[in-house]
Order: C-alpha cells, then structure tokens, then sequence
C-alpha cells in the first residue's frame, strides 16, 4: 500500500509539473494522438488511409475535439487546457470471442489480452492526459504523459513492482495499471531534442485503435516487452528520418529490477517520399533473471507502403536472440507478419493479416513450435458523419491458429479457429 501510495503521489506532481510549466501564449493543442509510437501490433508505422485517426473531424461543431475535450469546452476548462496545450482523452473497448474447439479451460492458448474464451470482457477504459513537447519553439520546454488503465487486458501487461502482486494467475479479472508515466524536455539543439524519462511504451501500442485488428499476432504477444523504463533521447534529422536512442531496466521492468543491469535500445525510422515508412528498432542487454552475463538482442523491422488512397500494406519481421549460461542451448525466435487493408468507404475497412512464428528453445512463448496464423476483418465505423459518432467502431473477425506441436487446447491439438469481434469509443 506504501508502494501504491508512492506511485499515486508522483503520478499527481507529473500532471502538476506538466501544467505548471505552460505558457499563456501556447497555440491549443493539437488532436490527440497515439503515443508517438508506430500503431500496429509490431510498431510498424500508421496506415494513412486505414486506421482511426483520433480528433481527426470537428466535434461539438468548434474545433478538433474528441468528445471529452469537447465537453471540458462547454464548461470552459478546455481553453485553460488548450493554453496550456494538454490533451485529455481515452477510450472504451469491449469484446467477446469464441473459439469453436471449447478448448480445455476456456483458454484461447498463444493470445494475448484475448486469452479467455466465451466471454464478453471490458478489455481497456483508459483515460489519458499528456502535454507534448513544443521542439521548434527554439525554447527549452517540459511536457509529458500519464495513462491509468483498467479493464482485462491489465492483467497482462503490469512491469515488475508496479501493481503486479496481481496478475493472470493470481488476481481479479479486472486489474489496473499504468502503462505510461514519463516526463519530456525539449531542448532548443538543432531542430529539437526530446528527452523522456520514465516509463513507457517503445515497441508495442497497447491501445486498441493502433491494431488492425482485435486479436494480436503471436509477433506481438511474445517477441518484445510492453514497456520499458529509463530515458531516450529522440533527434528529428529532417522530416523523412529521425532516431531516439537510450537505455532502460529491461523488459516489462520499472520499480523493481529483476537483475539490477540495464540494457540499451533505438528504434531509426525513415519515410520514403509520402508512401512508404521504415522503422528498425531493436534492443540489447542482460534480461534473465539474477543474471548480468547473457545478453538478450532482439530487432524488429517494419514496413509500410500506401498503394494509392485505399489500400495500405504492411509488413512486420523480428529476430531475437538469448544467450544461455553453460550447459544450456541459446534461444531464438523469429517471425513474419503481413498486412493488408482495403479502406472501401467512410463506412468500412477490410483487413487481411498472415503470419509465420519460430519459437526455438520455446523461450517466449513456452514450446518449441513453428506458429502460423491467418485473420480477416472488418473496421466498422457506423456514423463517421456525426460529431460524437466518429469516434465509435467494431470489429468482427475470423482467425485460424496452426502450431507444429500439440499446443491448443491444453496441449492436445495443431489448430484452432476463433471468431472475435471488438467495440471501441474513443472519447
């Protein structure tokens, strides 16, 4: 409870240093935004043209507002936080899925935040507040970010001593966490130079509206961490290339350590001309637990290339490594995923994903298997005309599961086949 209590504290003096820093002349804000990381399920770049781009129409009929900052207008809180240019948004998800082998304990077994079976679940209610740098002011500035969540999908994602006394195994259905709590300084070098301290999230988007799809690929759910915590440096070279580089405590590691080293990581992106985007991120460093010696490397490759104005196509690869202490064979794991999504109308996007996962040694997802995967489904947006409307979508979809080993249904089967669907309302 201490611990908590600590946490708590430092969350209210970050959203108080981030407000107290604004200055009265600052142009309002811009439309919030997912986090700055790259939105599908391996940080590969946003679809132009495919996904939901939040505060992308006027809401409220006054200015690009979700409906929550719309609302704070109405009672003129709002131009305090436009002056201030600080963002307060979030989002509601809900789900239900249903897998058609009942496998053994109602376990989808290989997913993530969709792991139970025949059950309609609040995944996310996430509220979010952020003040983003201003690095072409030519003046140095604090900003930063908080989000508090609480649904299903908490349970998988908590970093080590931050809320996980709790988790899948142990704990209600519903958790909370914070998946962000980092602090930006803008610094007048060049064309700008962020730093960001604490914890965040660098290869994966856990929120929903960054997948094209509801359920994850294997990719995401086993490759990389969720968060890291430590402090980057990014530099925007000119506008098609940047870099952010720093080091952190490890995989999925924030108040507590599991073996007290730090490890490094980078993500280089580059845009080629107004189609095509590039991200390399990898990261590197000790990740065993009590165990400074053996280093874990992994890379991840993404690319997205816009084929007129509907269709968008994605492409996502990753390599990892872990050495072993003597004795023990070093691990890999290795995969490709691709993605392709049609944008028909206003009103509706069909997606197509296939993916290939090797998992040698069984070291990320706990057999040694070969994983592949096929999904298909649609973005739903059934009022994108409306003010409040837009910001409401569903998701139904199909997916097949094939494993080289028995690993579905409690061990006892090659394949399973879900049907899914997901509602989101981004406020």
């Amino acid at each position: 409870m201490r611990r908590r209590s600590r946490v708590a504290l430092l969350s209210i003096g970050i959203t108080a240093l981030i407000g107290g820093t604004a200055r009265a002349d600052d142009a309002p804000a811009p439309a919030p935004a997912p986090s700055g990381n790259p939105p599908t399920d391996m940080t590969v770049l946003q679809p132009r043209a495919t996904e939901f781009t939040p505060g992308a129409m006027p809401s409220f009929g006054t200015a690009p507002y979700r409906p929550l900052m719309g609302l704070l207008h109405q009672t003129g809180i709002g131009q305090g936080l436009d002056n201030a240019r600080i963002n307060v948004f979030g989002w509601v998800e809900a789900s239900y899925e249903y897998n058609f082998d009942r496998p053994a304990q109602d376990l989808n077994l290989g997913r993530v935040f969709d792991l139970q079976d025949n059950r309609v679940q609040v995944n996310q209610i996430d509220l979010s507040v952020e003040r983003r740098v201003d690095l072409h002011s030519g003046q140095f500035d604090v900003g930063g970010r908080i989000d508090l969540l609480y649904g299903t999908d908490a349970q998988f994602i908590h970093s080590n001593g931050l809320f996980d006394s709790s988790d899948f195994f142990s704990g209600p259905e519903y958790q909370f966490d914070i998946p962000q709590l980092y602090v930006d300084f803008g610094v007048p070098v060049g064309s700008g130079l962020q730093i960001r301290a604490g914890k965040f999230l660098f290869f994966k988007q856990i929120d929903p509206n960054a997948s094209v799809f509801y359920t994850h690929s294997f990719i995401f759910g086993a490759a990389l961490p969720f968060t890291n915590t430590g402090i980057t440096a990014k530099y925007q070279f000119n506008p098609n290339c940047s870099f952010e580089g720093g080091i952190s405590r490890g995989w999925d590691q924030s108040v507590d350590d599991n073996n007290g080293a730090i490890d490094a990581l980078g993500r280089f992106r580059y845009s080629l001309g107004k189609t095509t985007d590039i991200s390399v991120a990898a990261i590197c460093g000790p990740e065993l637990d009590n165990d400074n010696s053996h280093y874990r490397t992994t890379v991840d490759v993404a690319v997205t290339h816009q084929c007129g104005d509907r269709l968008t196509l994605l492409g996502d690869g990753v390599y990892g490594y872990q050495a072993m202490p003597s004795g023990q064979s070093a691990a890999m794991w290795y995969g490709i995923a691709g993605y392709g999504v049609y944008q028909l109308n206003d009103y509706l996007s069909a997606g197509l994903r296939g993916e290939w996962y090797r998992d040698e040694q069984g070291l990320t997802t706990g057999v040694n298997q070969t994983l592949y995967e096929a999904t298909a489904g649609v973005t739903i947006t059934p009022f994108p005309n409306n003010a409040v409307g837009q910001y409401f979508k569903i998701r139904p979809e199909i997916r097949y599961d094939y494993s080289t080993a028995d690993y579905f249904d409690g061990g006892t089967r090659h394949d399973q086949t879900t049907v899914a669907i997901d509602a989101i309302f981004n406020f």
